[in-house]
């Protein structure tokens, strides 16, 4: 039974003092639009996520992302008819209860908030060593990236304790500025056209040199890459677009959640498409996009290190740097949001599930975010030989080496548990059509759960195959199934217990939701 915000309980089945409605009302349309593209995070995404797929898609890293576009307006299309009747902050924990049953919505939720949890720390290293790359190339210093990677958990701290409204709109302005600046550096790079020697040895030819047009970028035979490097590029161009159903987790924060919602969902992953082609096709274009295949996973840097000139590569570091800072904000606005969602129902501890008195923001789950961030970024170094370090991070050895690692590491456990409940999604959307007798959900929910299948294989495809006869398997790269299997594991031993123990609590599952 849906229970309406006025008398919904937080932190409790009954008898708690405080609405749901207790959140404030503040957030419109920009607002939304703004969390779903920060944590997509365009700028960041095009600058670095778009190397992590190179390694295996090289020149046709364009064409993953083509095909990650397409996949993601298949999620984004049931997120929105989901939240057109159904304004949570649980988002996806709520839509795969609702949708589907209690126990695949618990693990959706469960899987989902560890994987933001995890995405968090990632990209948060990720604006230390982008920043302290800009440093470096400005100042010819080098600055240890963890003190820029502390710096932005304070101001993350700060943005999203106290007013969201005023996270959202710097989030926006960011944005645009971000975008529109690798956009005229993209532009500027395709009107160059392919180098006549790698950018990166300065001596292997490089085929159609001054081509501003090579369609080899959408062909993987013509760009020298496998069918499966394509399968793997498209989970990290899902992963690129992971967020477009972050704004659904300010459903009761915002004026008209039914119509607000499905529009930024569905707008944020159009307008990101659209910036991913161009971002990649450019990087393509840079290096060469049969060089590309070599040339591309080498450089950590990816649209940077194909800039004309320093002025140029400062602007994409620049940009990647605010851009991974404000993803991190959203992120963690994400996961918090879930954390209390689920806490206010008493399947995860009751206490996360309470609002400041003062600030009315999920204070408790933003305080336990951020450390898990700090233990999650301290021990994978601390853990880690500086040897592995370097390989996983590209052969990456300076300064930033623990950063570009971190991020690596952890976006790559990430990914397959954010695909994997775009897969559940994809079940809810079917089942839930199903029930009901809509087509359109049916459609729509068997789509995402394929391309969910697609990604998580692609994801997990090279922990079990070498990238290249003899090249062996990484062990950080060979235990990523096992931990997100793990991870999952862990989630439904949590909802077997509370089914057994806790069957008032496993029935509310669901049941708080702002029906205005």
């Amino acid at each position: 039974m849906a229970t309406d915000a006025s008398s919904a309980p937080i932190g409790a089945p009954s008898g708690a003092p405080e609405p749901t409605r207790a959140f404030h009302k503040a957030l419109g349309l920009r607002d939304v639009i703004a969390q779903s593209l920060s944590v997509i995070a365009p700028a960041m995404s095009g600058a670095f996520l778009t190397y992590l797929a190179s390694t295996k898609a090289g020149g046709a890293t364009p064409l993953a992302y083509l095909l990650g576009t397409l996949a993601m307006l298949c999620v984004g299309s049931v997120v929105a008819q989901f939240a057109r009747s159904l304004s949570s902050a649980g988002s996806m924990y709520t839509y795969i209860t609702r949708g589907a049953n209690r126990g695949l919505g618990f693990l959706g939720g469960w899987c989902y908030a560890a994987a933001f949890l995890i995405l968090g720390g990632a990209v948060l290293c990720g604006f230390g060593f982008f920043t302290a790359s800009l440093v470096e190339l400005l100042a010819g210093t080098s600055p240890q990236w963890y003190w820029f990677s502390l710096a932005g958990l304070v101001v993350i701290a700060l943005m999203s304790m106290f007013n969201i409204q005023v996270s959202t709109r710097t989030q926006l302005a960011i944005l645009l500025v971000t975008m529109a600046a690798l956009l005229i550096t993209a532009v500027v790079v395709i009107s160059i056209g392919s180098p006549s020697v790698s950018v990166l040895d300065r001596s292997t030819p490089v085929a159609d040199a001054g081509a501003s047009l090579d369609l080899g970028a959408f062909w993987p035979s013509a760009a020298g890459v496998p069918w499966t490097g394509i399968l793997f590029g498209l989970s990290f161009a899902m992963l690129s677009f992971t967020g477009a159903e972050a704004s659904a987790v300010l459903s009761e924060e915002t004026r008209n959640p039914r119509q607000v919602i499905p529009k930024a969902v569905v707008g944020s992953i159009v307008v990101a498409g659209l910036f991913y082609l161009v971002v990649t096709y450019a990087t393509s274009i840079g290096f060469g996009v049969r060089q590309a295949a070599t040339d591309w996973p080498a450089s950590v840097a990816g649209l940077a290190a194909v800039a004309p000139n320093t002025v140029f590569a400062a602007v994409v570091l620049g940009c990647a740097a605010l851009a991974s800072l404000f993803c991190a904000l959203g992120v963690h606005i994400a996961v918090s949001r879930v954390l209390f969602a689920m806490g206010r129902e008493r399947v995860l501890p009751h206490w996360l599930g309470t609002l400041h008195p003062r600030w009315k923001t999920p204070w408790r789950a933003i305080g336990l975010d951020l450390a898990v961030w700090v233990v999650l970024a301290g021990g994978s170094v601390l853990l880690t030989s500086r040897e592995t370090q370097v390989a996983l991070a590209g052969g990456v050895d300076g300064p930033i080496t623990g950063g570009v690692f971190v991020f690596t590491f952890l976006a790559g456990i990430g990914t397959p548990l954010v695909m994997a409940v775009y897969l559940m999604l994809g079940i809810a959307g079917v089942t839930h059509g199903t029930r009901t007798g809509k087509l359109g959900f049916q459609t729509a929910g068997a789509l995402a759960a394929l391309v969910g299948a697609l990604a998580v294989f692609g994801s997990l495809y090279y922990s079990f195959v070498e990238p290249a006869p003899g090249a062996g398997i990484p062990a950080l790269v060979a235990i990523v199934p096992w931990v997100c299997l793990g991870i999952a594991a862990v989630g439904a031993m949590v909802a077997t217990w509370i089914r057994r123990f806790r069957t008032t609590d496993w029935a509310d599952m669901g049941t708080i939701f702002d029906e205005v």
